[in-house]
């Protein structure tokens, strides 16, 4: 595979290891600037019939989309594409540069209190927001924690979405003596070693890290108590009562005695210190709210008791969309059925946006308490990126045909690559009925520059 030109785009320049059914890759993206480097995951089915090539298909895309999710976070590496080739199946990531927590963890060298804590605040936080989303890791350990080298923030990769893959179609193929426990030794609960991973099995894994950096030792290498067969650790490091309380509560045995969330930990944690806050760049996860009475809906789906206009509700979503993507819709209508003025809703908006977003935020929807008409707003955008604002206000009202989409896509694809197709799809499917101008800005907001993502606009909107 050195050398080998995927989807006529990745270069493969290093591969870091995969099995029979899957590798992964180092490649280089020769369509950008500097060529830069990403991860490349690939899957082969094994077997090529029809039935399950198409079950190969729906569980790759329904992975991929997962994945494009987890990548709003600051802390996992985003989604750059997704592709079908030859009957095989290809994931894109970004390449995070930095090492591994795995050179940091050196033999009978303990880190201090403080130092483990900082690691369990980030990695916590990581997983609230994954675990919110439904995901769960299953192979937490110092391999697959990176700390980024432009900020020292610690990243969360590989969520094995191949292995998952490949253990479910294993299943339906038949190989049921063939099944594939995702995890590592040493690292791995009980329970997940048994196939049946839970959240707070990553919550286990956790904890095993924690407790090896601050004693010194490999798992491997723990002592187990004679009497409970729970890890017997604490006489080997220099650690409180209390951190060591939630330490051993966190590698219990039994999945039920454990914390059973993210969130719990970190709420002890900030008792036990208060300079530890939970994070907050996570977002929510989002349950669809029971369907309303048309008699308590008006004509455009927003609630009719809501402290905005649905003037003022639909500006509002279009410029959330510009920090969080395909998922501002469910935000805005969740918070909004508890905010009880438009201060407080967005205040509680900003909390779910990270810190350098939210004054930027605030500034953009501070003109909404002057009530503008929508061609006054028209108006401004239209000075700002020199788009015709009469053509603006004519898009307000057009369908979305299927030549717009083939244009959407062509021109998202210049800038983003073949996971423009893939966005253009899933932004159709998640949108509902909504204007040129949004569906416009929803792809806008996938794109990582700004000058092109205006550029992007420009083009589909002038």
């Amino acid at each position: 595979m050195l050398g080998q030109l995927l989807d006529g785009r990745y270069q493969v320049l290093q591969i870091l290891g995969g099995g029979g059914f899957g590798q992964t890759y180092i490649a280089q993206d020769t369509h950008r600037p500097g060529f830069p480097k990403c991860v490349v995951k690939h899957l082969k089915p094994v077997t090529r019939s029809p039935e399950f090539l198409k079950t190969a298909r729906r569980l790759f895309t329904s992975e991929a989309e997962t994945l494009e999710q987890l990548g709003y976070h600051d802390q996992i590496p985003r989604l750059l594409a997704y592709f079908e080739d030859n009957q095989e199946f290809f994931l894109v990531q970004e390449f995070i540069e930095g090492h591994t927590l795995k050179a940091e963890l050196f033999p009978n060298q303990r880190w201090t209190e403080d130092r483990v804590i900082q690691l369990l605040q980030q990695i916590l936080g990581i997983l609230q927001f994954i675990h919110s989303h439904n995901v769960i890791h299953r192979d937490i350990k110092p391999d697959n924690i990176i700390r980024r080298e432009q900020d020292g923030k610690f990243v969360l990769i590989d969520f094995g979405a191949v292995k998952q893959v490949q253990t479910q179609l294993l299943t339906i193929a038949g190989h049921t003596g063939a099944t594939i426990i995702i995890g590592t030794p040493g690292y791995m609960s009980t329970e997940q070693g048994q196939g049946k991973p839970r959240p707070n099995s990553d919550i286990y894994s956790l904890g095993i890290i924690a407790i090896q950096s601050l004693t010194g030792l490999h798992p491997i290498n723990f002592e187990e108590d004679p009497d409970t067969g729970e890890i017997s650790w604490q006489h080997q490091a220099n650690v409180s009562s209390e951190l060591a309380s939630v330490l051993s509560k966190m590698v219990l045995h039994h999945f039920k005695q454990r914390y059973q969330s993210a969130a719990e930990v970190l709420h002890v944690l900030k008792d036990l210190d208060p300079r530890v806050e939970p994070q907050s760049l996570q977002l929510p996860s989002f349950t669809q709210p029971p369907q309303a009475s048309l008699s308590q809906q008006n004509s455009i789906g927003y609630p009719t008791a809501s402290i905005l206009s649905g003037e003022n509700y639909n500006r509002l979503e279009t410029i959330l969309l510009e920090f969080v993507g395909p998922i501002a819709s469910r935000l805005l209508r969740q918070v909004a059925a508890s905010a009880s003025n438009f201060e407080e809703l967005i205040s509680q908006l900003a909390v779910h946006l990270r810190e350098n977003q939210q004054i930027d935020f605030k500034k953009k929807t501070m003109f909404l308490l002057e009530k503008p008409t929508l061609l006054q707003e028209l108006t401004v955008k239209s000075a700002q990126s020199g788009i015709n604002s009469n053509n603006l206000l004519n898009q307000e009202s057009q369908v979305i045909s299927d030549k717009f989409l083939e244009e959407c896509e062509r021109e998202l694809a210049k800038l983003i690559g073949p996971i423009a197709k893939f966005l253009v799809q899933k932004a159709m499917k998640s949108s509902g009925e909504i204007s040129r101008v949004e569906f416009v800005k929803i792809l806008a907001s996938q794109i990582p520059e700004p000058q092109k993502a205006l550029q992007f606009e420009q083009r589909l909107l002038s």
